[in-house]
């Protein structure tokens, strides 16, 4: 059974809360091939080593650590919007006899601004190669974030999930979601963010999917030199059982 898949995808990944990606991505770059050829638009990377991968308040490595790494790809169609792609995985563990061992998001989506807010919307498939198709790991989610920062060391948003037919045919699913986060200015060498996220699961069919509607939330701090991120968070459920045992997570990361 999958534990509710961050996070934290979008932050990875693919964020458990809402997803605000700066509109400055709309500013295009262009990556020259060797044959002279240029391409467009502006690639990224990351990769990350978390002791627990937690999505959605709950662990989908069985509490152990995991790899992470993505790709993405922006560009400007407009001054106002632009488009984005990638794909992200990570190594899964749902204690289902190794069914599932690795789990490869992909996604696209549009940003734009507003009046200061941003806006994201995009769709996500979720994928666990090497899983039997009965168990019906796959699925599609749609999105929608907003982010708004009224200062330049604050920033929150709200964002909404929606699946028709969720993980492990579980039916329609919806996530409102909201974060916020705060970089104050201590004087440090390096930058401190200090977060917080909430987001509330609601499953048709409880019964597939083994747990009830639930809350989730988390409180953390980061910081970062260069392309190394650092993170550390604590995440809690309101769930009954293993699954609800709250955790502190530490991740290392870098993006390039």
């Amino acid at each position: 059974m999958k534990q509710a898949p961050n996070a934290q995808k979008y932050g990875n990944p693919l964020l458990a809360a809402a997803i605000f990606l700066p509109v400055s991505l709309a500013t295009t770059a262009t990556i020259a091939a060797d044959d002279g050829f240029d391409i467009p638009g502006e690639f990224s990377a990351n990769v990350a080593l978390t002791s627990d991968y937690r999505f959605r308040g709950i662990s989908q490595s069985s509490n152990d650590p995991a790899l992470q790494g993505g790709i993405d790809y922006s560009i400007g169609v407009t001054e106002a919007v632009s488009f984005y792609a990638g794909l992200w995985g990570s190594n899964v563990d749902f204690n289902d006899g190794d069914q599932a061992s690795v789990e490869v998001d992909y996604y696209a989506g549009v940003t734009t601004e507003i009046q200061g807010v941003g806006i994201d919307v995009g769709v996500i498939y979720y994928s666990y190669p090497g899983a039997s198709s009965g168990l019906d790991y796959d699925y599609f989610e749609g999105k929608i974030a907003l982010g708004y920062s009224p200062i330049e060391s604050v920033s929150f948003g709200i964002g909404y999930f929606f699946s028709p037919d969720y993980f492990g045919s579980s039916g329609t699913f919806h996530y409102p979601n909201a974060f916020v986060e705060f970089t104050p200015d201590l004087g440090l060498p390096l930058p401190v963010t200090l977060s917080a996220t909430y987001g509330y699961s609601i499953i048709d069919d409880n019964a597939a999917f083994g747990a009830d509607d639930y809350q989730d939330w988390s409180v953390g701090i980061s910081t970062n030199y260069k392309i190394i991120n650092l993170s550390l968070q604590y995440i809690d459920n309101d769930l009954d059982g293993p699954v609800g045992d709250p955790t502190v997570v530490f991740t290392v990361g870098a993006s390039f």
